[in-house]
């Protein structure tokens, strides 16, 4: 399945921005962008129906409710496990710039030392820049735009 998400994430992020939305939900529909991206990677097309199935729907909430129960309520996606089944839960790493191999790696690192700290529970701050991705309009090599994100989002609250 990784070479399924890779496909997904490059048609997703590394495409140019689209008016109106993510440009391969906007031009292919969510249903078959995920067909495209799984025919193209050899695995079955009827994967894609599973989007629909509401019989997924209840594994889905469980696996939430889980993760929820690891981190508390007020975080966002991705939740990590460490360690499983007793280690900590972790909201995150949200960065914007795509490391290097050895910054990744030393990143990883870092968050793994974090995760083992029983009591450690959150660093963040609210200024952000822009994902370093052509959809959100910044070329590779370039740094987004700065912007302040209040409560996880970029609206201003009054």
């Amino acid at each position: 399945m990784g070479a399924f998400y890779q496909v997904l994430g490059e048609e997703t992020f590394e495409c140019e921005p689209v008016p109106g939305g993510v440009a391969a939900a906007t031009h292919h529909g969510v249903h078959d962008l995920a067909t495209w991206a799984l025919s193209r990677t050899g695995l079955p097309a009827d994967y894609a129906d599973a989007l629909d199935d509401p019989s997924w729907d209840a594994v889905i909430q469980a696996e939430t409710d889980e993760a929820l129960t690891l981190t508390g309520k007020d975080v966002g996606t991705p939740i990590l496990h460490f360690e499983p089944p007793g280690g900590t839960a972790l909201f995150g790493p949200v960065i914007s710039r795509l490391p290097g191999e050895r910054e990744a790696l030393e990143l990883w690192e870092h968050v793994v030392a974090l995760s083992r700290f029983p009591g450690f529970a959150e660093l963040k701050r609210s200024l952000r820049e822009r994902p370093q991705l052509p959809a959100f309009g910044v070329p590779p090599g370039e740094a987004g735009l700065q912007e302040d994100w209040h409560g996880g989002s970029r609206r201003q609250r009054p």
